[in-house]
């Protein structure tokens, strides 16, 4: 690990850059996490692989090691030429562009690709959005996140943690915390944990929902006042579908007590919720 932070410092000097807090940028440079992340996606040989933000090319090194043809996306144009002269003659290439307006199908030329990056923290809820819309092109993501959000992607219902963020990406994608790693593994450490996860897009939803605007819409506006039973949290007298005296029927109509919080309803008992509506 001294040698890739010290290696970080030198190669920052060189720039004439330094990490961009704006974005969110810190370095991994622990060998063994980088390499833990590159090995995790179990490619092909010549699979592509898209990296999001690559920065100074440190899991770039470990991706091209195992195998991957890596297509990065780096924002930074402090980063781009340095990555092109590094990664001369290897199967590489960089665009320099912001990650949330590319298109994975150009990148990949249509076909289903890997994902492997440690995502900038500030974007990672859009980060995640932008994978859902394109999910038919991802076969799998392996993303570095702050170990809380880990936690609230993989939590289960009726703890703290589940919550919108859980539902929405749990309606597409099987997800799995591969590994914690400490604050330390970073330049310039973060002030957090972090955690490598793992998403697996579904191809077909577990529990269909007829209009997904109609679900996610739900969901969050029960989860903003989650410490009110569902009833209450839901309940609108301005619109007739959402009186308390309709909402109570509509959820009994599906097993579902009124008086439970919104935590416990497990991703069925959501989707059923926006199917009797």
């Amino acid at each position: 690990m001294p040698e890739l932070k010290e290696e970080a410092k030198y190669l920052l000097r060189n720039l004439e850059a330094a990490a961009r807090k704006k974005l969110g940028q810190n370095f991994m440079v622990d060998e063994g996490v980088l390499e833990f992340i590159a090995n995790t996606p179990n490619f092909k040989k010549d699979e592509k692989v898209i990296e999001i933000g690559p920065g100074l090319g440190f899991l770039t090194r470990f991706l091209l090691s195992h195998g991957a043809d890596v297509i990065a996306v780096e924002k930074d144009p402090a980063y781009v030429d340095f990555l092109k002269n590094y990664f001369k003659n290897k199967k590489f290439q960089v665009v320099e562009g912001d990650i949330l307006e590319t298109k994975i199908s150009d990148l990949s030329g249509g076909l289903p690709v890997q994902v492997c990056a440690n995502i900038p923290y500030n974007i990672t809820s859009p980060i995640l959005e932008w994978l859902i819309l394109q999910k038919d092109f991802v076969l799998a993501a392996v993303l570095t996140v702050q170990w809380e959000v880990a936690e609230r992607l993989e939590a289960k219902p009726g703890t703290k943690a589940w919550g919108p963020l859980s539902v929405f990406l749990r309606y597409h994608a099987e997800v799995s915390i591969l590994k914690r790693i400490k604050a330390a593994s970073f330049s310039p450490a973060p002030k957090v944990d972090s955690a490598v996860i793992r998403l697996t897009f579904l191809k077909k939803a577990e529990h269909e929902v007829k209009n997904t605007a109609l679900f996610f819409s739900i969901v969050r506006r029960a989860f903003q006042k989650r410490r009110k039973t569902l009833l209450n949290a839901l309940a609108s007298d301005e619109d007739a579908v959402f009186s308390k005296k309709n909402l109570d029927a509509t959820l009994r109509a599906i097993g579902v007590d009124p008086m439970r919080r919104p935590e416990t309803l497990t991703l069925q008992e959501w989707a059923n919720l926006t199917n009797q509506f």
